[in-house]
C-alpha cells in the first residue's frame, strides 16, 4: 500500500447553507432533514435490537440533539486544529476527525487540558490520529497506546504493516510522552503494574461485543474515581447479529455498573465518568 502524506487539511468543512442560493439551500435543508430523521429511526431500531431499553433510547435522542450545539460551538476550533496541526500526518482515513468537537467539549468540561500528570490509555490506536490529538491537546498527559496492529474482522490483514508504520511516523514527535504496547488489551491488563490507574481511557479496540465487554470491565477497574471512559463506534452494525456489535456490550456494561458512573454523553460514542468503585 502506498503511504501518502497529507499536504492539505484532511477534512474540508462544508460551505454554510446560508451562503448558498436560496432555492438550493431549501432543497439541501429538506434533504438533510429527511436524511436525519431516517438515520434516527434506523439508529433507534438498532439500539432496541441491541438490548438498549427505553431509557437509553431517550438518552440517545437527547444527546443527538445536543451534539448539534456542541458541533456549532467547536466548529472553528476543529477547523483550525485540522488545518494547522494535522498537516503532514500519514493517514489513509479520517474516522476520528468527525468526533473532534465532542472531544474538545469533553476536555473543556472536565478541564483535562490543565490537569497535571494526567494518565491516559488508548485501546486501539490504528494510525495514531487519536493518539496524536490527545498528546497535542493534553500537554500534561502520558499516553499508553495498546494495539496488535494485526487488524480485526473488518480489516484487510495485508495492509496492517503499513498501518503500524504510519502510527510510528505520526507519533515520533511525542515519543517521550507515549508508551506503545503491541499486543492484545487482555495481555496489557495482565502485564500492567497493579497500582497504575488512569484518568482517561478510550476503548476502540476489537469491536466484537465480547471483546468490548472485556475492555470495559478491565478498563473500569483501572480507571480512577472521577476518571473518564469513552467507547467508540457505539452505533456500528458490522456483524449481522446485533448482539455481536459494540452497542450490546455497552448496554450490558452500563447495566452492570449502574450507580457507579455518570453518563456524560451517548450518541455515536458513549462517555461515562466513574463516580465510585
Amino acid at each position: 500500500m502506498k503511504v501518502e502524506i497529507a499536504s492539505e487539511p484532511i477534512v474540508r468543512l462544508p460551505v454554510p447553507y446560508s451562503e448558498q442560493g436560496n432555492s438550493v439551500s431549501s432543497k439541501v435543508s429538506f434533504s438533510r432533514l429527511f436524511r436525519s430523521i431516517a438515520e434516527e429511526i434506523f439508529d433507534i431500531r438498532f439500539l432496541l435490537r441491541s438490548g438498549s431499553g427505553l431509557k437509553i433510547v431517550l438518552k440517545y435522542m437527547k444527546f443527538r440533539r445536543k451534539r448539534r450545539s456542541i458541533e456549532k460551538k467547536y466548529k472553528p476550533a476543529t477547523k483550525a486544529f485540522v488545518a494547522s496541526e494535522m498537516k503532514g500526518l500519514q493517514l489513509s482515513n479520517d474516522w476520528f476527525v468527525g468526533h473532534l468537537p465532542i472531544w474538545m467539549w469533553l476536555f473543556d468540561r472536565f478541564d483535562l487540558r490543565n490537569r497535571a500528570d494526567l494518565k491516559a490509555l488508548e485501546i486501539g490506536s490504528w494510525e495514531g490520529m487519536s493518539a496524536y490529538f490527545f498528546l497535542e491537546i493534553l500537554p500534561n498527559a502520558m499516553l499508553t497506546c495498546v494495539d496488535t496492529w494485526a487488524g480485526s474482522d473488518e480489516h484487510d490483514k495485508e495492509a496492517m504493516s503499513a498501518v503500524e508504520g504510519r502510527f510510528n511516523a505520526n507519533l515520533v514527535g511525542h515519543a517521550e510522552r507515549m508508551t506503545k504496547f503491541k499486543g492484545t488489551s487482555n495481555a496489557y491488563f495482565m502485564e500492567k503494574p497493579k497500582d497504575l490507574a488512569f484518568d482517561f481511557i478510550y476503548v476502540d479496540g476489537s469491536h466484537l461485543a465480547d471483546d468490548v465487554m472485556m475492555d470495559a470491565v478491565n478498563g473500569f477497574a483501572a480507571l480512577k474515581p472521577g476518571g473518564i471512559m469513552v467507547f467508540d463506534d457505539y452505533i456500528w452494525s458490522y456483524y449481522a447479529d446485533a448482539n455481536d456489535n459494540p452497542a450490546n456490550a455497552v448496554h450490558r456494561f452500563l447495566e452492570m455498573k449502574r450507580g457507579r458512573f455518570e453518563l456524560v454523553y451517548l450518541f455515536q460514542q458513549v462517555i461515562i465518568r466513574k463516580t465510585s468503585v
